[in-house]
């Protein structure tokens, strides 16, 4: 604590009153800081005292001195008037300090004074206050940059945005958000208000273990998650930073992490999984162990549709269920939630290194029916997972991988290092599930694909997978109301009517010949003897053995999809058909 700021709640009285003698009356108690009057520097205490106190007083009195060379005497009730008080007012006047006035205080409050100032000069706490001013001064400026940036991540939460980007280029910043998969930009901003604005967030408000560096840094990659609240809301921000040519970029992953209320998540159909697949995954979450296993890229969904599952399982109310998150996105009633950051360094390590490693490590021992673990990705992930499924837990977790049966190969990968030999069996999966998230045509503006796309394009479709020209919508030009805000920009290309996604979904469980050829590392024959059992056309709702873009296609046949982002997507139709 420096020297206490003028913010005291007693009066300063008029140095006229004590002149030509020394009042003994204390002018008031002083019970705590905000009793405290004003003082620019200690005079009894520190490297250097102007006045000189008996070792056994050095707790029982204290005196400071104004800016204009007046002087306070702070000291317990028992030392008030006694000659020793006498002889300390007497010092200071001999330097040339006039008594203001004197206070009894507190021992509590006296203690902390002195244990502050003891080994403090004069100078050096004026050099403290000087400091104290800069970094406060400098929090306030910042502070208009953090109201500044909050509102623009209001904004993008108002306008449904999953992530923020922002690309600095040259003296001119984009703020672009993916919002139902698209990218969308919002404005340009300058580079130098983003990048104050940016160093401010990350160097103040960054959770300290999970901050990559110190610092902030355009020339270094930089990831850190940041909490904030924004509308009473709570969220966290999850920053990654990258040099780029002629700048840099920031993408910032907008989580939910409000512990005090529950984010109910959709059901599997909500999401989009057709009756059958949906039919399939309650029979894999039946069965008493195994995993089922979901695959994505970045961004497909993947947490959401796990805690569509938890949530199923936990309304049954009779067994322990353990998710471990990196971070939490959705509360689920029943479950116990471990938030648990990996380290900046990333989840390979000791224990003590990585909480994440140690969490997974205690998961056993804490008796659990049921666990979900937020992702595969290392050896130490895998080895939990492996471990957890063959002492006969139920699990549920994600990779990354491009399809269902990939998911196998991800697993055996150096990476992971799980041998297909143990895996590859029935008692380990329960069900293996890829799934990607396609953007749907806005149900108001919505308009006939013929109408804007040309009859080559369409007959492709009809062609390759007999789909009906006829049925097949398309986003619109403009968008609506609806779908389009003030704020967005619109895509130059057209096609902006969009409102919101769904999953598209391959959803299989392998038979015994499947699990033989990948046990033998024949993942393509695993496939074509999956894609063998498809026994309904592209425009019906019957997944089994179609992978996730006939999904895609079916809902493509029901006006809900555009191909032209069915195209974006997955690629032409001519490409897939050869598959």
């Amino acid at each position: 604590m420096s020297a206490l700021p003028i913010n005291a709640s007693l009066k300063t009285p008029n140095p006229m009153t004590m002149v030509g003698h020394v009042a003994t009356a204390a002018l008031g108690h002083i019970r705590g800081f905000a009793d405290v009057p004003p003082f620019a520097s200690v005079l009894s205490h520190g490297a250097k005292p102007v006045v000189q106190l008996h070792a056994e007083k050095k707790n029982a009195v204290f005196v400071v001195s104004t800016e204009d060379k007046g002087f306070y005497v702070f000291s317990l009730p028992r030392e008030q008037g006694t000659p020793m008080w006498f002889h300390v007012v007497d010092q200071a006047k001999r330097q040339g300090y006039r008594l203001v006035g004197s206070y009894v205080i507190d021992p509590e409050v006296l203690d902390i004074l002195v244990r502050e100032h003891a080994d403090k000069d004069i100078s050096s706490t004026r050099q403290q206050k000087k400091q104290d001013k800069e970094v406060f001064e400098s929090i306030i400026a910042g502070s208009d940059l953090i109201e500044w940036f909050r509102d623009q991540i209001a904004l993008c939460m108002k306008l449904g945005a999953t992530d923020i980007h922002i690309e600095v280029r040259g003296d001119m910043a984009a703020m672009r958000i993916r919002r139902d998969g698209i990218m969308r930009l919002i404005r340009h901003y300058p580079a130098s208000l983003c990048t104050k604005a940016l160093s401010t967030y990350y160097t103040l408000l960054a959770e300290e273990r999970s901050r990559s560096e110190v610092a902030f840094n355009v020339l270094s990659i930089q990831s850190a998650m940041i909490p904030l609240v924004v509308n009473g809301r709570g969220i966290s921000l999850r920053y990654q930073s990258h040099p780029s040519v002629g700048g840099y970029e920031v993408v910032i992953r907008i989580l939910k992490t409000d512990q005090h209320t529950s984010s109910k998540p959709p059901d599997l159909e909500q999401l989009g999984y057709t009756p059958d697949q949906v039919e399939t995954l309650n029979e894999a979450l039946g069965s008493s162990s195994g995993g089922i296993f979901i695959a994505g890229i970045t961004g497909s969904g993947k947490t959401t549709t796990l805690s569509a599952m938890l949530s199923r399982l936990a309304r049954e109310g009779n067994r322990k269920i353990v998710a471990i998150e990196d971070p939490v996105e959705y509360i689920v009633p029943g479950v116990s939630h471990l938030s648990i950051q990996r380290s900046a360094q990333g989840s390979q390590g000791s224990a003590t290194e990585n909480p994440f490693s140690a969490s997974m490590m205690a998961f056993l021992r804490m008796d659990p029916d049921i666990g979900m673990f937020g992702e595969i990705r290392d050896s130490v992930s895998g080895g939990m997972a492996y471990t957890a499924i063959q002492t006969g837990h139920k699990l549920l977790t994600t990779v990354h991988a491009t399809s269902g049966i990939g998911i196998v190969a991800r697993l055996a990968s150096p990476q992971i290092a799980l041998q297909r030999s143990d895996i590859c069996t029935p008692e380990f999966f329960s069900a293996l599930v890829y799934q990607t998230l396609v953007p749907l045509n806005c149900p108001h503006c919505k308009v006939p694909s013929k109408l804007i796309m040309s009859a080559e394009d369409l007959t492709q479709y009809e062609r390759f997978f007999g789909l009906n020209p006829d049925t097949m919508c398309s986003a619109s030009t403009e968008g609506c109301s609806h779908c389009c805000p003030p704020d967005m920009a619109k895509n130059k290309d057209g096609h902006n009517g969009i409102k919101g996604m769904k999953v598209s979904a391959e959803v299989l469980v392998p038979d015994n010949d499947m699990w033989e050829l990948m046990r033998r590392n024949e993942d393509l024959k695993a496939r074509d003897l999956w894609r063998s059992q498809q026994s309904a056309a592209y425009d019906q709702p019957q997944m089994n053995g179609k992978p996730s873009w006939a999904h895609s296609l079916y809902d493509i046949s029901q006006g809900l999809v555009d191909p032209y982002y069915f195209s974006h997507i997955y690629g032409l139709p001519s490409q897939l058909a050869k598959r």
